[in-house]
C-alpha cells in the first residue's frame, strides 16, 4: 500500500529524491492488473516535482455495445506541487476573490504530508478514456425481430426510425 509521506523526511535523503517501485492494486479503479512502475518524488525547496511512470490494464465497458474489454494503459505524469502554508490551508482563503491563472496550483504545506496513493489515483482516474470503445469501428448492429404495431397517434413519427 502506498503510505503518506512527510514531505520534510525528503530533506534527509540524497538529492532530496525519492523513489518508489509501484506493485499496487488500487482500490475503486477497473483495474485488471496491478500498478506497475515508477514515481519519482524530488524536493526542490519551495515545491516537489513529482513524476510517475506506470502501466496498468484496465477494465472497461464499451461505450456503444456495452461490452466489457480489457486495455493496457500506460501513465506518464508529472506534477509540480507547491509548498506554501498560507495557500494549503482553505481556512485562510477569503470568501470571495478574484483568483488568477497562477493561482489555479496545488499547495500543501511545508511540514505536510504527501498523500502518494491519492496522487497516482488520481492521475489514473485522469487519464481513463471519458469514451471507451471496445474498437474504433464498434457499432451497434441492432434490428428488431418483428416490426411492431404503431398506434397511429404515433405514427408521424415513423419516418424517424429506420424500420419505420
Amino acid at each position: 500500500m502506498l503510505q503518506p509521506l512527510a514531505i520534510p523526511s525528503l530533506l534527509r535523503l540524497p538529492e532530496r529524491k525519492l523513489c518508489i517501485t509501484v506493485r499496487e492494486h488500487l482500490p475503486d479503479l477497473p483495474l485488471l492488473t496491478p500498478v506497475q512502475g515508477e514515481i519519482e518524488i524530488q524536493h526542490q525547496g519551495t515545491c516537489l516535482q513529482v513524476s510517475a511512470r506506470v502501466n496498468m490494464i484496465v477494465t472497461l465497458t464499451c461505450r456503444r455495445c456495452l461490452c466489457k474489454y480489457n486495455d493496457r494503459l500506460p501513465l506518464e505524469v508529472s506534477e509540480v506541487i507547491w509548498l506554501d502554508a498560507i495557500k494549503s490551508d482553505p481556512r485562510a482563503w477569503s470568501l470571495e476573490q478574484e483568483v488568477s491563472f497562477a493561482d489555479l496550483m496545488e499547495y500543501l504545506p511545508p511540514d505536510g504530508w504527501l498523500d502518494v496513493g491519492q496522487w497516482l489515483y488520481e492521475h489514473i482516474s485522469l487519464a481513463l478514456p471519458s469514451h471507451p470503445l471496445c474498437r474504433p469501428d464498434c457499432r451497434l448492429d441492432w434490428e428488431p425481430e418483428e416490426v411492431p404495431p404503431v398506434d397511429p397517434r404515433w405514427a408521424g413519427l415513423t419516418q424517424f426510425k429506420p424500420w419505420g
